[in-house]
């Protein structure tokens, strides 16, 4: 047999390497990134993606959100499930009432010890440390409380504050008086009209008309000028007595020349005396 001959270290360097001098240190290839398959990077993708394409279209999942709405469906339409709901909302409802009507936390209650019948001493001395022992548990995780410290009072509305209040309360009721008396007049103002109600006549009106005889109006009065001043005037007139025409004719008579005296002095102070040159002069002229 042919003996085997061994191999150089640059047969072992692959075909596309160089040379290179022994000082450098040797590096590894560099791989060839166009040989990598394409089908490689895409499905490293799609395994990144949350909303990626089934794998098969006969068998595909039910989203989550659509889950729930059918399970929550399924539930509100069973009877028990809806019963064990409202059970649940009474029963928290009533201890939240329960701890609002509590209030704050009671004092602890100091147990009184008495035994029993039938209660043998050393049953008598367990129950007495079992409850001892809970008080004291108790008193350790108490809130702590200041029961001397008084309660801040409450602050008081100023005098300013009160009287605007006032006023703002008056407005308001005042306006409700106001809205009460419109509404009763609209009330008493609407006509109520029956179902089926037929009118076989015109409304009757009460209220006389302004044109009407009865109602007095100027010019139209009788008075006792106008009687004297009639034709029937003069008849009455003569039906009197003599000597009460003759009263009548002389108190007439004296009023007219009481009238004629009062105008005559009225005219004489309105002319008021002249000086004499005036005068002198005046009577020149006349002469002339």
């Amino acid at each position: 047999m042919r003996p085997r001959r061994a191999r150089t270290p640059a047969a072992r360097r692959p075909a596309g390497a160089l040379a290179s001098p022994a000082s450098a240190p040797l590096t590894p290839p560099m791989p060839n990134l166009a040989r990598v398959p394409p089908s490689y990077s895409r499905s490293s993708k799609e395994k990144k993606k949350v909303n990626c394409k089934p794998k098969n279209q006969d068998e595909q999942e039910i989203p989550f959100r659509l889950r729930e709405i059918m399970r929550s469906r399924q539930e509100m339409k069973n009877a028990t499930s809806n019963r064990k709901r409202k059970r649940e909302a009474q029963v928290a409802f009533r201890k939240t009432l329960e701890k609002e009507a509590k209030g704050v936390e009671p004092d602890i209650v100091v147990p009184k010890f008495k035994q029993r019948k039938w209660e043998s001493e050393k049953a008598y001395v367990q129950r007495m440390e079992q409850e001892a022992q809970h008080v004291l548990f108790l008193s350790k995780n108490q809130v702590v409380r200041q029961p001397e410290v008084p309660v801040a009072p409450k602050k008081e509305k100023s005098e300013r504050k009160k009287a605007f209040q006032q006023r703002r309360l008056d407005k308001i009721r005042q306006r409700r008086e106001e809205k009460a008396a419109e509404r009763l007049e609209q009330e008493l103002l609407r006509d109520p009209v029956k179902f089926g109600e037929v009118a076989l006549q015109p409304p009757e009106l009460t209220a006389q008309p302004r044109s009407s005889a009865s109602r007095g109006q100027p010019g139209k009065k009788s008075l006792m000028l106008r009687k004297l001043l009639s034709s029937g005037g003069m008849s009455q007139s003569l039906t009197t007595s003599l000597a009460r025409q003759r009263i009548i004719g002389e108190e007439r008579e004296q009023a007219v020349q009481a009238y004629r005296a009062l105008k005559k002095r009225q005219q004489q102070g309105t002319q008021s005396p002249q000086p004499p040159h005036l005068a002198s002069r005046k009577k020149a002229e006349t002469c002339l």
